[in-house]
């Protein structure tokens, strides 16, 4: 296993009981590993999150702790489910939905036709389930497309959000949150900013995730460290028309109101879900524009590029209070 000794059975009695755990391992954080499990009688598969409290870092419980308080908290289509929940000395383990479709952005590239209309589809399933969560006063502060898995691989899969390790539930709905916590390429100026965020962090988010899904690359973006500050923090972004001719004013209009820089004018999930481009997105074929400019690669380097200007940000900050800073700069299970 690697994060625990390898004393007598892996896994608790009650576990082992109910699931068969393949050897078969889904992904590996700092302190956690996900495995494949299968119900014994049902024969259904799931994902076994297994979390070795030793392996967390002191000061980090009170983020497992709300970890699983949202997990047996939610209970929507567009979110990952919990089903079971087992605890050791040594670790919890965490029995939840297993999303067998794969990311959002590889299962993009493997398409055969994507349209825009389908891109606000799978918008719109993602705001539901952003809806839903900001409903019961959760944010995520972590949504991706890393985070964003397909149900199955069926062409009219469910897209579920995953990973609430950096989610938050709010004390009061005007609560505001200090910690500079998210992904580098997707985190609101505002958490940037150090001057306190709330909900509206988390549909930032879902514009540069939609921007991405419509032509392969990401808003904010740049070669050095001065470019890239003035991008993210003044929200500067543009539709080159080259990338943008084919695609609908419905589209860049929600895309704006997404990446509104003033938090407080920003629309919400659920005025969201009323924009009209869910239903006047065209019909009109977008793969190539996208696969042309989509690349892992691509948004591993421009993330490193985002984690130094994060890091620069904190030196040039003209507050000098202790601030916790926690930017992930790739995806990781169990951070």
């Amino acid at each position: 296993m690697g994060l625990f000794k390898k004393t007598g059975s892996l896994y608790p009695a009650e576990l082992e009981k109910r699931y068969k755990v393949s050897s078969n391992v889904l992904g590996v954080g700092s302190f956690a590993i996900v495995k494949e499990c299968m119900d014994k009688t049902t024969k259904e598969s799931y994902a076994l999150k297994i979390i070795s409290k030793k392996a967390i870092k002191k000061g980090k419980e009170d983020m497992l702790t709300t970890e699983l308080d949202i997990l047996k908290k939610i209970k929507h289509e567009n979110l990952v489910k919990l089903h079971d929940l087992y605890e050791t000395d040594e670790g919890v383990y965490i029995v939840t939905d297993l999303a067998r479709g794969g990311e959002l952005f590889n299962q993009l590239l493997l398409k055969g036709s994507y349209t825009e209309k389908d891109a606000a589809n799978l918008v719109h399933q993602m705001l539901k389930g952003v809806a839903y969560l900001h409903e019961n006063d959760i944010v995520h502060r972590d949504l991706k497309p890393e985070n964003l898995l397909f149900k199955d691989k069926s062409d009219d899969s469910i897209l579920m959000i995953t990973d609430f390790g950096l989610s938050k539930i709010l004390k009061t709905n005007d609560d505001i949150l200090m910690t500079a916590c998210g992904t580098p390429g997707y985190v609101a100026p505002e958490v940037l900013s150090q001057k306190g965020y709330n909900k509206p962090v988390d549909l930032w988010s879902v514009g540069v995730i939609t921007y991405t899904m419509l032509c392969g690359y990401p808003p904010f973006y740049g070669e050095n460290q001065a470019v890239l500050l003035q991008s993210i923090m003044a929200g500067n972004y543009e539709y080159d028309e080259e990338d943008w001719g084919e695609i609908s004013d419905d589209a860049k209009d929600l895309i704006d109101k997404f990446l509104c820089f003033d938090s407080l004018k920003r629309i919400t999930a659920k005025e969201a879900l009323k924009h009209k481009w869910f239903t006047s997105a065209a019909d009109v074929n977008i793969l190539d524009n996208v696969r042309k400019h989509l690349s892992p690669k691509d948004t591993f380097k421009r993330a490193v590029r985002l984690v130094q200007g994060v890091n620069r940000l904190q030196k040039l900050s003209k507050n000098k209070q202790q601030t916790n800073i926690d930017i992930v700069q790739v995806a990781t299970v169990g951070k």
